[in-house]
């Protein structure tokens, strides 16, 4: 860790742009997640000691976020000057949100890298990105979403590894992701709560044998092997019966071109994986069976990034 620097002058600004992420992706429970390209933009600013923090947020899926100190980002920046032993300076926030939250697109971990991201540079990069990686491992408490936020690509991860062991890769471009994003909630301590606390040795082999083939087919784009490779035994069977219409939507998929369907993070989003030139298809299949199917939200391709998390400062 370097020195601490002195505090950035009153009026500094840092602008921190994170991507959304998809995680699990089917039997990679907690150890596999791919940023895509859907962001959240986040402006800190250093404020006059003593003033009530400014926080504005704006995008039409910034609605239930807290507009004030409480907003998750601007507590993981404060709770990170005070890691590191700094006093935290009063900060205001300007965010622009185009992440659905509770969805399973990584919205949480996008506050989380924002926060940490934005007061390691305000402190002037006391900490390298390995470190972040780390404080933001522990903050989230789990790898896979906060992981490709930061580092952007899909990123595989050794979960409990300290530091983090993972490796980067580029899916392929031949690959699409399109997810369903239905227009309700489900919270990621609510999906977990459903989890069995243990599982079988069979099950363990069963999903272990998956992941590997899930991975190869991502980065050499060969979906050969797809059908039944986002098959899971550790959370989508338990989590399914959150989710309005999973199989209709899986089977939708499926027919209209789809190599695999699976969960986004904890869900409700789906997401199902294809050839790029079977993008289109499934795109109109998906869409079509919310409608038949009386479902709200929407069907939208967001295509895997390599972009990582960046930071500007902007000086007083």
């Amino acid at each position: 860790m370097k020195p601490t620097p002195a505090p950035m002058p009153v009026g500094t600004r840092c602008r921190v742009r994170v991507p959304a992420s998809t995680s699990n992706l089917g039997p990679a429970f907690d150890s596999v997640g791919c940023a895509v390209s859907l962001f959240n933009t986040f402006t800190f600013e250093v404020q006059h000691p003593g003033t009530e923090p400014l926080v504005e947020l704006s995008g039409e899926r910034s609605a239930g976020i807290p507009a004030s100190p409480r907003n998750l980002a601007l507590t993981i920046a404060r709770g990170f000057y005070e890691r590191v032993g700094v006093a935290p300076p009063v900060l205001g926030l300007r965010a622009e949100i185009d992440i659905p939250s509770a969805r399973g697109l990584g919205s949480s971990s996008t506050a989380i890298v924002a926060g940490i991201v934005a007061a390691n540079a305000l402190l002037g990069g006391i900490m390298n990105t390995a470190e972040l990686l780390d404080v933001a491992v522990e903050l989230e408490g789990h790898p896979d979403n906060v992981a490709p936020a930061l580092l952007g690509g899909m990123v595989i991860s050794a979960s409990e590894s300290r530091p983090l062991a993972y490796q980067r890769i580029a899916v392929h471009h031949d690959v699409s992701f399109v997810f369903v994003v239905p227009d309700y909630e489900v919270r990621t301590a609510d999906a977990r709560r459903v989890l069995p606390s243990t599982i079988s040795l069979k099950d363990g082999i069963y999903n272990a044998s998956r992941s590997p083939l899930m991975v190869l087919a991502m980065l050499t784009g060969d979906l050969s092997a797809f059908p039944g490779c986002l098959d899971d035994r550790f959370h989508q069977p338990w989590r399914k019966p959150l989710f309005r219409h999973y199989d209709e939507l899986s089977n939708a998929a499926t027919k209209a071109g789809a190599a695999g369907f699976c969960v986004s993070g904890a869900g409700p989003t789906m997401l199902a994986i294809c050839r790029r030139e079977r993008r289109d298809a499934v795109i109109g299949g998906l869409a079509r069976a919310l409608g038949t199917l009386g479902l709200g939200g929407f069907v939208e391709e967001l295509t895997p990034t390599a972009s990582a998390t960046t930071a500007d400062i902007t000086p007083a």
